[in-house]
């Protein structure tokens, strides 16, 4: 099985970008949600692109925002894959593939229950991401995934001490920390070198 990637999410600072460029996470989210305490506006988000290490893929994170705000930070390079997280359908996910030819489409889902693992399951979107929902930094059912039947990144309550028995029991594609590596509400260094640590030494 080829290792676990692991996503450093809600980047906002200049200090955050040098942060993951010497942990080199797999990925780097931006978030483009304004209510997000972690919301970066384009034109920062840019300089936090020229800032963050070529090599480190950055993720767009957006909650049912216009579709020409997401094609145009793809077309400018300031993100290379666009994260959805609020009630976004396939007609939606279906336009951006065809403005955005060669762009990944993440789509994050909700697990409450069975119905909402056969939705994530039968999303047309090029990943899927498994959240508890809300931002909470809490964790939801895991035993609910457990047979999942695609590919997936798993989110929500995950930290340093925890990314091994995620990766154990789930095998995800990838693994996506934001709070979990913060400190009174920004990002750690010293938590974010230990993510990365840890979901690479959980194989």
């Amino acid at each position: 099985m080829s290792r676990t990637k692991i996503k450093i999410c809600g980047l906002f600072r200049l200090c955050d970008a040098e942060y993951v460029n010497r942990a080199m996470p797999d990925y780097a989210g931006l978030v483009f949600c304004d209510k997000s305490r972690r919301y970066v506006s384009p034109a920062a988000a840019a300089k936090l692109r020229k800032e963050i290490d070529n090599r480190i893929p950055t993720v767009g994170v957006f909650v049912d925002a216009d579709r020409e705000l997401v094609i145009r930070l793809c077309r400018d390079k300031t993100i290379s894959i666009a994260q959805l997280h609020g009630d976004e359908d396939e007609i939606y996910i279906s336009a951006l593939r065809r403005e955005l030819p060669g762009i990944e489409i993440w789509k994050a889902f909700k697990i409450a229950g069975e119905k909402d693992v056969e939705s994530a399951a039968g999303s047309g979107a090029d990943m899927v991401l498994l959240d508890n929902g809300g931002g909470t930094g809490e964790s939801f059912d895991w035993s609910l995934i457990k047979s999942f039947p695609r590919s997936f990144i798993i989110a929500g309550g995950l930290k340093p001490e925890n990314i091994g028995e995620a990766v154990s029991l789930l095998r995800p594609y990838g693994v996506d920390l934001s709070s979990g590596v913060e400190t009174g509400g920004l990002k750690d260094f010293s938590k974010i070198s230990a993510a990365v640590a840890a979901a690479r030494g959980s194989e």
